[in-house]
């Protein structure tokens, strides 16, 4: 599995915070897309966003964050929260596959982080994020019981040189 490191800008988002369950991801997304249909300042339409929070990686991830990129927060509706995520350097790795691929790629990319040399950032208010492709299937769109083909991108954050 390739992972490769990229800079990414920093990200504003309206969201909905969750407990982590599949089902529940799908209802925050049915929720936050329709707020959202029409809303000018939607910055992308092409991806939905599952934000997830890295120092929850020390036990277990029981929280997620559900929603689009913005350009701004202004005029956003009131039910979402905003987020924003720091410019910061990311371990990237592309899924595409079954359920069993999508497990054996979270494998590779702990595996990779435990064989150095980049320290994965899971301090307090660091956020990794999936970048789920919309088309040509919305996948927030089918069953989480029966979906079984997964196409997003996993962005996990790394420390800074000199956050080590």
């Amino acid at each position: 599995m390739n992972i490769e490191i990229v800079e990414r800008p920093e990200l504003k988002a309206a969201v909905l915070q969750i407990p982590r369950d599949g089902r529940l991801v799908r209802d925050a997304w049915a929720q936050v897309s329709a707020r959202l249909k029409h809303h000018p300042g939607v910055a992308d339409r092409e991806h939905g966003y599952v934000f997830i929070p890295e120092w929850q990686w020390s036990t277990e991830v029981t929280t997620l964050w559900v929603g689009m990129v913005v350009d701004h927060f202004e005029g956003l509706p009131s039910e979402l929260q905003q987020i924003t995520i720091p410019a910061k350097r990311y371990a990237k790795l592309t899924v595409r596959g079954n359920r069993t691929h999508m497990e054996e790629a979270y494998g590779a990319l702990f595996g990779w982080f435990e064989q150095g040399p980049y320290e994965r950032d899971v301090r307090d208010g660091s956020f990794g994020y999936e970048m789920n492709r919309l088309q040509p299937v919305n996948p927030f769109e089918i069953p989480a019981d029966d979906i079984d083909y997964f196409d997003y991108d996993i962005y996990a954050p790394i420390k800074d040189e000199t956050e080590l």
